[in-house]
């Protein structure tokens, strides 16, 4: 399955749960048949005070929103083909160096000490448990001395996958934490 396919999946799989919840998925990847228009278009890290082509720091797979408020719960990234700690750091910094996160081109969601960053990782043998315990705790540290406003973002968390059923699960149990732990 395609990074596009697996990520429409996954999406597919948490509007399940946090629907019931007031909370809204977010994703940029179409789940034939399945997508609502509006749910559905790209979620990105930008700099300045406008999304714009020449501002976007980079794209993140799915974001776990407040339909009251726009806050944003959870902001996810899949990993599914590489486990290079320059690759992972790529999206953290990418989000966290960013002015906002704007989905569909709109600047309408919110970041803050209620947001948990979640890099999922695929590690077939789980043979990077240390790397990424070290990743996340040194993020976590770096962002306190960041001023761009998605340096607000109040937790990360660097996580791996063997394979889908462990994802789905990982996700579920981040996403539940992200969403009890409403800070502001």
């Amino acid at each position: 399955m395609s990074n596009g396919e697996e990520t429409a999946r996954i999406a597919d799989f948490l509007q399940r749960e946090p629907s019931r919840q007031g909370l809204d998925v977010l994703h940029d990847h179409k789940l034939i048949g399945k997508d609502s228009p509006d749910k559905l278009g790209k979620l990105r890290s930008y700099f300045g005070s406008t999304p714009t082509l020449k501002t976007i720091l980079g794209d993140l797979d799915i974001a776990i929103v407040s339909r009251d408020d726009s806050k944003i719960y959870t902001l996810i990234e899949i990993e599914e083909t590489t486990a290079k700690p320059k690759v992972i750091l790529g999206d953290i910094l990418a989000t966290l160096l960013g002015n906002g996160i704007a989905f569909k081109g709109k600047q309408d969601l919110q970041v803050g000490e209620w947001t948990t960053l979640v890099v999922m990782v695929h590690d077939k043998h789980q043979s990077h448990l240390d790397c990424l315990a070290f990743l996340t705790e040194q993020t976590n540290n770096l962002k306190q001395n960041l001023s761009p406003l998605n340096a607000r973002i109040g937790r990360i968390i660097v996580d791996s996958f063997s394979d889908e059923m462990q994802l789905e699960s990982k996700l579920r149990a981040h996403i539940n934490e992200a969403v009890r732990r409403r800070v502001g």
